[in-house]
């Protein structure tokens, strides 16, 4: 039905607009009037991932744009995604991308 895909698009939606926000799945649920693990399987066969990865996805994308667009040091860049730890959020990013924040602007902007 049009709902479910409509919850999920929503919750897409949120999450883009609160990516530096940790959103649980329980928010999201909530937001879609469903129990959390109704939704997050629901999100998993619409998007093929799980809420959490998507989450990830959205942060590292904007990461990117931020590395790519501002001269802003990476622990702002962190903070502005929700990471209150900038190690951490270099881990996560040079899990997704293959390289260090620091490389990837390297490369990007030489």
């Amino acid at each position: 039905p049009a709902g479910r895909a409509d919850a999920v698009r929503q919750a897409q939606q949120y999450m883009r607009e609160h990516v530096g926000a940790r959103t649980s799945v329980a928010e999201l649920a909530a937001l879609a009037r469903l129990s959390p693990s109704h939704f997050a399987a629901l999100f998993r066969r619409a998007t093929g991932t799980s809420v959490l990865r998507y989450q990830t996805r959205l942060r590292m994308s904007r990461a990117r744009e931020l590395l790519d667009t501002t001269d802003r040091p990476i622990a702002e860049i962190a903070r502005t995604l929700g990471y209150a730890d900038p190690f951490y959020f270099s881990r996560q990013f040079g899990s997704v991308h293959g390289v260090s924040p620091s490389a990837y602007r390297v490369q990007h902007k030489g």
